[in-house]
């Protein structure tokens, strides 16, 4: 046998060429399917991501609407605490400067009917611009811009973050005497453009406006008919107490629940009636209500309980420790014009000088006595919780003066000199232009 070398035979070679090429095609279908599922995994990536993007983008819309709806809200309950405060400066903070404002001064006039009408921009254009006090969060507290007769000055926060803002408006109700709107708009930043009433750009901001009528409760309720009104007897045997009523709409000079004694005093009346009959002694509406501890005739004058009325917002308490004085009092309305003042514990007017003015006049509630020892002048009404009322009288040739109603929950006595003045345009002006600005419910809304 040859040991020559043996050859495949052409059907090997045939056999070994097909396993060759299935081989190869084997290669190509494995690759194809690969990039098939690569697609549709890239595919189901991208579709994952973009669903991440979009809800990304909503839960980021969510969080500067949400954001700029409580700065909005918080821009209407900001307003309310600042027309219940005192002097302000340029930037909302308290001042002690007596040239300054408060803060429903720099922006309210209220007229003696009650009305209330947004203070403009000066000199009024043809369609005249409301002053629009602003705020921004700079990401630690709120700054504010509170200008007297000029647009509002805010400094945009550096930085990428947002830093919601809120601007508001005061819009007026000429046909019900102590209501105003106020309006505010809010943004996700301190951009003009979208804080303006109304907005005029800023794209990509978030903006929402709300709204909410307020109402001017006022310091007194129930206007007194008498310059002197007591629950109980009146007393003025040993007081040189001068009582005028010269209002023809009442001429009464006392008003008192039990017996009257005049004594000393003397009464002044509408011309051409005699003094003796503006008395309103042993009245049953007073007399009615028992010399005990009790509420009923506080809530008449006032309109609510002792309680609520000393917390109300446009309440100033003096917790004198004893005995407040005529400084302190007349400091703290000078603070605060518009507000009442409420005193823990009894008045002593002390020292000269007004408390009050008539066009500004103030309610003076004391849970105890109230002395007259100084010639100071009182605008307003002094009403006082103590029984009795011991009315200590002032120094020789020293006259102190009460110009608008006193009222006392218990008996009257005392040996004061003061002269107390019924005026009814001063009880008015305390009814319709003083006490506390609150939100009437309901009026909320936003659009």
């Amino acid at each position: 046998m040859s040991a020559a070398a043996v050859l495949p035979s052409p059907n090997c070679r045939r056999i070994d060429a097909a396993r060759g090429l299935s081989r190869r095609q084997t290669g190509a279908a494995t690759l194809i399917v690969v990039m098939v599922l690569f697609f549709v995994v890239s595919l189901v990536a991208a579709y994952a991501s973009r669903n991440l993007l979009f809800e990304q983008k909503t839960a980021a819309n969510q969080y500067r609407s949400t954001a700029v709806l409580e700065a909005a809200d918080a821009g209407l309950h900001w307003a309310t605490s600042m027309l219940n405060s005192g002097r302000i400066g340029a930037t909302c903070l308290p001042s002690a400067n007596p040239a300054d404002t408060s803060f429903r001064e720099r922006y309210l006039a209220i007229a003696d009917d009650g009305v209330i009408t947004p203070l403009t921009l000066p000199p009024p254009p043809a369609l005249a611009s409301p002053l629009t006090p602003s705020c921004v969060f700079d990401g630690v507290t709120w700054q504010c811009s509170c200008p007297v007769n000029a647009a509002p000055v805010l400094a945009a926060p550096a930085g990428d973050d947002m830093f919601p803002a809120f601007r508001l408006r005061f819009v007026a109700m000429p046909t019900r005497p102590g209501l105003v709107r106020v309006e505010v708009n809010a943004c996700s930043r301190a951009d003009d453009a979208c804080l303006n009433f109304p907005a005029t750009g800023a794209a990509n901001e978030a903006r929402v406006t709300v709204s909410a009528i307020v109402a001017l409760k006022g310091g007194v309720a129930t206007v007194p008919a008498a310059a002197l009104t007591a629950r109980g007897s009146v007393d003025l045997s040993l007081s040189a107490l001068t009582l005028a009523n010269t209002d023809p709409r009442s001429g009464v000079t006392v008003n008192a629940g039990q017996a009257f004694t005049q004594g000393l005093a003397q009464l002044v009346t509408v011309a051409g009636s005699p003094a003796a009959g503006s008395i309103s002694d042993s009245d049953p509406a007073l007399g009615g209500l028992t010399l005990a501890p009790s509420n009923t005739m506080f809530a008449k004058t006032f309109g609510m309980w002792p309680a609520d009325y000393r917390a109300q917002p446009g309440a100033v308490v003096l917790p004198c420790g004893g005995t407040c004085t005529a400084a302190q009092v007349r400091t703290a309305v000078a603070q605060y014009p518009g507000l009442v003042i409420w005193v823990d514990g009894a008045l002593d007017i002390d020292t000269g000088g007004d408390i009050g003015t008539f066009t500004q006049p103030v309610a003076i509630v004391a849970t105890g006595g109230v002395q007259f020892t100084a010639a100071a002048t009182v605008y307003g009404l002094i009403y006082t919780q103590a029984a009795p009322w011991t009315t200590a009288g002032a120094g020789a040739g020293v006259n102190p003066t009460v110009r608008g109603a006193v009222v006392a929950e218990g008996n009257v006595d005392g040996n004061s000199a003061a002269t107390l003045v019924y005026d009814a345009t001063v009880l008015n002006r305390l009814r319709l232009k003083t006490g506390s600005f609150v939100v009437v419910p309901g009026s909320w809304r936003d659009f």
